[in-house]
């Protein structure tokens, strides 16, 4: 998989933004490794975690910034993004209020 998020798709785009958000709250659990690769199909998610890691809150954001301008180019999209995203809290358990404003911070940046 490149890294260079100008050539993900948007399955490695939408695991990027999960990776980032659900690692916001706490360490990424292995569960939540599992739903992100259920959810996209990225079966190497390792290296999405490891460019997750490996670059600033700062940085996270130009590049989902960056990638929403070149690949979410009409309010279709943003919004087929955003339900996406919202996926996160229909999983089973208890959602914290940190993981639901983490969602909805999502959302905004889309």
């Amino acid at each position: 998989m490149n890294m260079d998020q100008t050539d993900w798709t948007y399955n490695e785009f939408l695991a990027f933004v999960m990776v980032y958000g659900a690692g916001m709250n706490d360490t990424l659990t292995n569960e939540e490794l599992d739903f992100i690769k259920a959810r996209t199909g990225i079966t190497d998610i390792e290296k999405i975690k490891i460019k997750v890691e490996s670059i600033s809150d700062a940085e996270a954001m130009e590049v989902i910034d960056s990638y929403k301008k070149m690949h979410l180019p009409t309010q279709e999209s943003k919004n087929k993004a955003k339900r996406d995203i919202e996926e996160l809290l229909k999983t089973p358990g208890t959602h914290s209020q940190l993981e639901k404003v983490v969602v909805h911070l999502m959302e905004k940046l889309i």
